[in-house]
């Protein structure tokens, strides 16, 4: 790649990929998703587009600590849909709760979203879930609904939807890139979203194998009551604080340098305002830390709280940390000791 530009693998019209100040293992990969409408496509030229897809779509965490609504990451957890297309009504089963007749639920607007895009009539759907991913706390159930709506939405529709063009639609859905640059697209990623609808998303490529310990409290915070308990201005001197962590954080996970971490995931920006919320949380993330985790921060809002953990580190001592800090503060919950993921939401079964 040298200094030049490249085309990256998983944006083929759009973006660019280069070395930046290292070898190309350690290099960003950029995409610009152009600030365009999305233009209606015409219909495939297939004549039997599948009429049965199954998709999976990640948990993800956002924020990282200092990146507000900009850093976000993929876990190996996941939702599984299954769309069958039907006649009549569209009906949601899931295993969370019972079935719904419901054009509001976030899978099938998604999925009529992308019908939409790709200039075909929606049809009516029959969507069975299984979602291994905790709601409410704070790990993008809805990001990850969104993006497996998109997905199976634009295989059922037998178009060839982009991952920009999807990514675009993602983001108007759930208002902010954070999650859903993650859920569609997999791995660590900066993505940062204009008022217009341009979103441009890097993927950071850690050189080391990281592992998240996820404390998952069984207490539930709506996002709403989340974002609503943050100020409408903060302090020159947080918002400094924050950028500066941000951009280190992203720096030291390019560069593989977990001995940053612990600084670069601190934040005055969302996390000391949400911590009247779930006041066990700042405890559990110093109970974290002292058990040797690179890094520990509130997971998306919360109340969720993810350690990351590089090669030297025990995992199994971040999770007991984590369990005594929990039992201390009368807090029920579990931990979760869960892979990073590269993939983002993708088709498993098309007929």
């Amino acid at each position: 790649m040298g200094g030049g530009f490249d085309a990256p693998r998983f944006f083929p019209r759009v973006g660019e990929e280069r070395a930046i100040g290292r070898p190309a293992r350690l290099a960003f990969r950029a995409a610009r998703v152009l600030s365009r409408p999305l233009a209606l496509h015409q219909p495939s030229p297939r004549s039997d587009p599948p009429r049965r897809v199954v998709v999976r779509a990640p948990a993800t965490s956002a924020n990282l600590g200092p990146g507000f609504d900009a850093l976000g990451l993929a876990l190996d957890l996941w939702m599984e849909v299954q769309a069958d297309v039907a006649e009549g009504i569209t009906t949601v089963h899931s295993d969370q709760g019972p079935p719904e007749r419901d054009s509001q639920n976030l899978i099938v607007r998604a999925a009529f979203a992308a019908f939409e895009a790709a200039g075909r009539p929606p049809v009516a759907l029959s969507l069975r879930c299984i979602n291994t991913i905790p709601m409410g706390r704070g790990l993008g159930s809805s990001a990850a609904a969104i993006a497996a709506g998109l997905r199976l939405g634009a295989a059922l529709a037998g178009a060839r939807l982009g991952d920009d063009e999807l990514l675009v639609l993602a983001n108007r859905l759930e208002g902010h890139p954070d999650n859903v640059a993650p859920a569609l697209l997999g791995g660590i990623r900066v993505a940062v979203s204009d008022g217009d609808g341009v979103v441009s998303t890097v993927q950071v490529h850690p050189p080391i194998h990281l592992m998240a310990v996820a404390f998952i409290p069984e207490v539930r915070i709506p996002t709403e009551d989340a974002r609503a308990a943050l100020p409408h201005e903060v302090p020159f001197a947080d918002a400094a604080f924050n950028i500066g962590r941000a951009a280190l954080l992203v720096a030291a996970l390019a560069a593989g340098d977990l001995r940053l971490l612990r600084e670069a995931t601190r934040d005055r920006m969302h996390q000391p305002y949400r911590a009247t919320l779930f006041p066990a949380g700042p405890r559990l993330i110093k109970a974290a830390l002292r058990a040797g985790a690179a890094g520990a921060f509130t997971s998306g809002a919360g109340p969720t709280v993810l350690a990351l953990c590089g090669p030297d580190t025990s995992t199994i001592d971040v999770t007991r940390a984590l369990l005594a800090s929990a039992e201390a503060d009368g807090l029920e919950g579990s931990a979760r000791t869960l892979s990073l993921s590269e993939r983002g939401a993708h088709v498993v079964h098309a007929a």
